[in-house]
């Protein structure tokens, strides 16, 4: 006769190991959706002020590097320039009635300011458009608004903030307002001023 072996079960431990929660797919799949909306919601925020619809046109920044007063550097990439080599020392916000280096206008742009140059030899009513500028700076509280005198390339008015420029042949007062609620202090350097 063979002897059989007989098992006996093991008899339970009153030692359990507490039992854990399962992840299941749904918790990662939730997960996962949120991160992808809360990711694209971000990519959304960060382009819709550089959508196609915005005023003016981009041009690439030339850096921020402050130099001495008359201080050569390469040229800018716009006319006027939008960014680049500047001095140290910005002009105050308002309306000028002399002509000012791009070197202290770039500062201003570096500050937020929309800058507005007009050219009188382009303009039909340089006077009376004159007094439209001081009206408009005075509606924004001469914040971060700079006008000034300039024998402007090839447009009677140009509009310009860090990085962004729009010329006009006469005073249009929406498409200029349009671009100064989209570009005003929106420069590299925030300041109160």
């Amino acid at each position: 006769m063979s002897k059989q072996r007989i098992t006996l079960p093991r008899q339970a431990s009153s030692k359990r190991a507490p039992a854990r929660p399962r992840r299941t797919s749904w918790t990662w799949l939730g997960g996962g959706l949120l991160a992808l909306i809360l990711v694209a919601g971000g990519i959304w925020l960060a382009t819709r002020a550089t959508s196609q619809a915005a005023p003016g046109q981009r041009f690439p920044i030339q850096g921020q590097q402050h130099i001495a007063a008359g201080q050569s550097h390469p040229a800018y990439n716009s006319d006027p320039p939008t960014s680049g080599w500047h001095y140290d020392t910005p002009l105050d916000a308002g309306f000028h009635e002399t002509p000012a280096a791009d070197e202290h206008v770039v500062h201003n742009l570096e500050h937020g300011h929309v800058v507005i140059s007009y050219d009188c030899s382009k303009l039909t009513d340089c006077q009376g458009t004159k007094e439209r500028l001081q009206e408009l700076i005075r509606r924004y509280r001469n914040w971060k608004i700079t006008a000034v005198p300039r024998q402007n390339a090839d447009a009677a008015l140009a509009l310009t903030a860090w990085g962004w420029l729009d010329k006009l042949d006469s005073y249009d007062e929406a498409r200029m307002t349009a671009f100064i609620d989209a570009w005003r202090d929106r420069g590299p350097e925030h300041t109160e001023e």
